[in-house]
Formats: structure tokens, sequence, C-alpha cells
């Protein structure tokens, strides 16, 4: 009998040996789970909470771009118009709303769909709300955010 099958049968009334190191590599297996989900979180931020409500709106897509004196975020609104987008900007947020109205004419493909367009983003510094300046051009939101602290580096002189 080899040592395997012998450890298999040593203890009919309990746990095998193999029965206990399955239990544990199944809660180590959980526990790396947990861990893996919470730096995912972590990681992606606000995305993770704003997948899940995607459910009575779609969620754009949103590039932002960090210049030395200001954020810019591009949005991506096809079949939007710009009477229809509503744009908030707070001192470290920023929040997109925009309404699609269906064209006439039977659709014979529909992929792009009319669901309320929406994206609240958190910013990764403060800026000046009331400096913010938007364009619409080619199905894209153009958004300049002035920073509110912009460093410039000063060379000091040392005595």
């Amino acid at each position: 009998m080899s040592p395997y099958t012998r450890r298999m049968r040593s203890d009919l009334s309990g746990s095998s040996d193999l029965e206990r190191m399955i239990g544990k590599a199944a809660v180590e297996a959980a526990r790396m789970s947990s861990q893996a989900s919470q730096a995912a979180k972590k990681i992606l931020g606000d995305v993770t909470s704003e997948i899940s409500e995607t459910k009575s709106f779609d969620l754009v897509p949103v590039d932002l771009i960090d210049t030395e004196a200001e954020l810019i975020a591009l949005v991506a609104l096809a079949g939007a118009s710009k009477e229809n987008i509503d744009l908030r900007a707070t001192e470290d947020s920023l929040t997109v709303d925009a309404r699609i109205v269906p064209r006439e004419g039977k659709y014979l493909r529909r992929e792009m769909g009319t669901l309320p367009r929406h994206r609240e983003i958190k910013l990764p510094m403060e800026i000046k709300p009331e400096q913010v300046k938007a364009s619409f051009r080619d199905g894209i939101l153009e958004v300049r955010l002035p920073k509110l602290v912009v460093v410039n580096a000063q060379r000091v002189t040392v005595e």
C-alpha cells in the first residue's frame, strides 16, 4: 500500500491529512481572493462602482490628461448634441450627463443605443470650477479644467 493510500485510510472516523490540507488550501484561496478583490477596488477606484450602475444609463469612456496648468478631460458622446449635455464641475469632481435623441427612420442595426450617458469622475487634484471651459466637436466633449495650484519649481540660491 502506498503512503498516499495509508494516509487516506488512516482515520476513517475523522479527517484525513489530505482533507485537512484541502481545507487549509480552500481557506487560503478564499483569503487570497478577498485580498485580490480589495486590491482591484483600490486600483480601479470609482470605476468598479460605476460598472454596476450602468443599467439605467450608459457609462461613457473618458480620457483624463494632466498638463502643467490644467487637466483635460476627453469624453466620448457619440450621438449627443451640445444642447443635450449637462456638465458640472466642483473642485474635485466632474459630472457629465447627456441625453441621446434617436434619429428618424427604421433602424436596420442599432448598436449605439439611446440610454442616457453618464459619468462622474473624481479628479486627482483640485481645480478652479469657475474657470472650466468646454467644447463639443465630432462626438467628443473636451473639458479644460485649470488646476487650483500650479506648482512651478523656483531655483533657490544657497547662501
